[in-house]
């Protein structure tokens, strides 16, 4: 059992771009993804998924973006940033995973 931080699953439910985000990044784990293919992949503008990732403006709030809440890390490579899922991204997916089959078998 693993501690989650409320503030992590309020901020996944409120924008099921930021879910779609982290449950791309978790099928490609351990490896990381530039900003223009992860639009592609998740079909959504850049600046959009962008927000997500490192907080923009009013729309997406900084302290409840990925890269904040410790879900993504954001390396720069070769001139480019490459996104990858955290270790602990990666527990709270998986916890995700089991909490969303548990509560389907209702």
């Amino acid at each position: 059992m693993i501690f989650i931080n409320p503030t992590i699953i309020r901020s996944l439910n409120k924008s099921k771009l930021r879910k779609k985000i982290v449950y791309f990044l978790y099928d490609i784990h351990p490896h990381g993804i530039y900003l223009s293919e992860l639009s592609r992949r998740v079909k959504s503008d850049p600046s959009n998924v962008l927000g997500c990732l490192k907080g923009m403006g009013n729309r997406y709030n900084g302290s409840s973006s990925l890269i904040e809440l410790g879900l993504v890390t954001c390396d720069g490579k070769e001139g480019m940033k490459v996104y990858q899922m955290t270790h602990y991204g990666k527990n709270i997916v998986e916890y995700l995973k089991d909490y969303d089959s548990a509560t389907n078998n209702w």
